[in-house]
């Protein structure tokens, strides 16, 4: 007589029977194979360290502060910013400056007061949600180059039906 094993119970049990006679394990059932969690692991795991990565350079290049300093003794303006693992800064003698430029609707912030200086090289000295008239003409007076005034102003497109 042929005989098989019951994977539930390792009982012996006729070939024919559908059903075990001990635990009565259906033979017809059809066993699904369960996948491995490891691979459901390691892409949590690998999606988790590139949120982490991204999460840390975000924060260690976000704290940073900003210090601009004109000094007339030296007759320069320095403009500082600290990061948190180093320093930066730059110098800029009121003889290497072309102009004073004084942006209006600039983005991010609709005002804005900056250096322009003899290389083409742009430092903004000040941002506002409020107008820097005042800023720019002092700059101007310390310095003793001209206000370059821009308006950055975009009409929004007209779309005409026909």
């Amino acid at each position: 007589m042929n005989t098989k094993i019951c994977p539930n119970c390792n009982a012996d049990v006729p070939g024919v029977a559908n059903l075990c006679k001990h635990c009565f394990h259906d033979f017809n059932m059809v066993i699904v194979k369960q996948k491995s969690p490891l691979f459901t692991i390691l892409f949590l795991l690998l999606g988790m360290s590139i949120v982490s990565a991204i999460a840390f350079g975000y924060m260690h290049g976000a704290h940073k502060s900003s210090r601009i300093s004109v000094d007339e003794e030296t007759k320069s303006i320095v403009f500082t910013t600290k990061y948190a693992d180093r320093t930066e800064a730059d110098r800029i003698y009121f003889k290497d400056i072309t102009t004073i430029e004084y942006v209006k609707n600039a983005r991010p912030r609709p005002f804005e007061v900056a250096v322009v200086t003899t290389k083409g090289d742009r430092y903004v000295y000040k941002q506002s949600v409020d107008p820097l008239d005042y800023q720019a003409l002092q700059l101007s007076e310390v310095i003793g180059k001209p206000i370059s005034e821009k308006d950055n102003y975009e009409a929004p497109a007209v779309i005409r039906k026909p």
